[in-house]
């Protein structure tokens, strides 16, 4: 497998290696055992940097469709483009827990606790998942697959932004704010854990992110011209080790309480200074071990649940054998046992195992259904413009 790493004048390189690095840190946060990684107060509100995705998506795309789409390129081709991205993958990953699924029915009826195709497992949320509607309906809870809730409030929010770059002229930061301020606003009054929703205020959440990062890419485009910044290498060092050091911090200290909804803005002003690719802390990102994480940071995000799941089953058949309980469970959640070295050394194994799957997923179902998709829209929609679909700058 190869992933391709090399530079282009519009692509944000160091964007794309944070995105893998928080893409791993989402891994361990639903990977529950009782080791020191799991129980850190950082992974604990690791589902803060699903807003991450949100923020970069919002700079992302208005960075390679918000002048086009605002000069007449069509909505349609636009969605299309974006469900040719994401959803690929995502239906791959949902036929595999739909496969498991079925050899559950038929193969191990009575091993677990409940019948198959029931709860958030059921046929009608499959429905769900398949029309990326899961969001708005059933339960207040995963479905399936879980992580792909983000995707399903990634593609209503594209729906959403098609039209408003269409449409907003000048009057697109005053919007965005507009949406970015609603959304905060609404889910401050939704539910007490504020930005930790993936169901009711989904959406909103998206919203929020994303709206915050198309004014972070209108930022970036009148910062892209102040000059030669290895003037001031130092100090271009010492802000993004500040601002990584803050990040922490903030995650640590906001969690699920009100302070969350203060992550997303906090979120643009690092994405605005990493953009730049000016410091040391930069350099470090754009070598070719985090670029090719990052290029294969939706794989991650997008199989990981199901590897996660089947890693624990392994591992509680493991213990039956052994007659050691390595995996409990703990308030209706399953958790490896052991001790916390034990604990820590499962996160860090399952974590190996998943960026193994993902290179694979990447290879044979996300690149080249990403690049047949770009093509059979281009043929279609694009004769005689010269437009080349994503091509200056990352795919979230």
């Amino acid at each position: 497998m190869q992933i391709t790493v090399k530079s282009t004048t519009h692509r944000y390189e160091v964007l794309d290696s944070l995105r893998g690095i928080c893409a791993c840190v989402i891994v361990f946060y639903h990977l529950n055992t009782q080791g020191m990684l799991t129980n850190s107060g950082f992974v604990q509100n690791g589902f803060l940097f699903v807003d991450f995705f949100f923020v970069l998506s919002g700079f992302v795309i208005a960075a390679s469709y918000g002048g086009r789409l605002s000069r007449g390129y069509s909505p349609t081709a636009f969605m299309l483009l974006r469900l040719g991205r994401i959803y690929p993958l995502h239906l791959a990953v949902l036929a595999l827990f739909l496969v498991f699924e079925i050899v559950f029915a038929v193969a191990m009826p009575h091993s677990a606790g409940r019948p198959s195709f029931t709860d958030i497992y059921s046929v009608p949320l499959l429905v769900a998942n398949l029309f990326l509607v899961q969001i708005f309906v059933g339960p207040d809870n995963g479905s399936w697959n879980a992580p792909a809730w983000s995707i399903a409030a990634e593609f209503w929010t594209y729906l959403v932004f098609a039209f408003v770059f269409r449409t907003a002229g000048r009057w697109l930061v005053p919007i965005c704010l507009l949406v970015a301020a609603g959304s905060c606003i609404y889910l401050a009054f939704l539910t007490d854990r504020y930005l930790e929703v993936f169901h009711n205020g989904a959406l909103a959440r998206c919203l929020y992110g994303f709206s915050l990062g198309v004014i972070a890419h209108t930022v970036q485009s009148r910062v892209a011209t102040l000059g030669d910044r290895t003037v001031v290498k130092g100090l271009w060092t010492f802000s993004e080790i500040t601002a990584v050091g803050i990040v922490i911090a903030a995650v640590i200290f906001a969690g699920p309480s009100v302070y969350s909804l203060a992550i997303p803005p906090l979120l643009l002003v690092v994405i605005l200074l990493f953009a730049q690719q000016a410091g040391g802390v930069s350099r470090i990102l754009m070598q070719k071990p985090f670029l090719i994480l990052g290029g294969l940071s939706y794989s991650i995000y997008m199989i990981h649940g199901f590897i996660e799941l089947r890693f624990v089953n392994l591992l509680s058949g493991v213990g039956r054998v052994l007659h050691q309980p390595l995996v409990t469970s703990v308030k209706g959640h399953n958790e490896i046992g052991g001790s916390a070295l034990f604990g820590d050394a499962m996160s860090i194994l399952v974590l190996a195992i998943t960026i193994s799957c993902a290179a694979i997923s990447y290879r044979w179902v996300e690149q080249p259904m990403h690049r047949r998709s770009r093509n059979w829209v281009a043929s279609r929609f694009s004769r005689g413009s010269g437009f080349s679909p994503e091509a200056m700058a990352p795919s979230t």
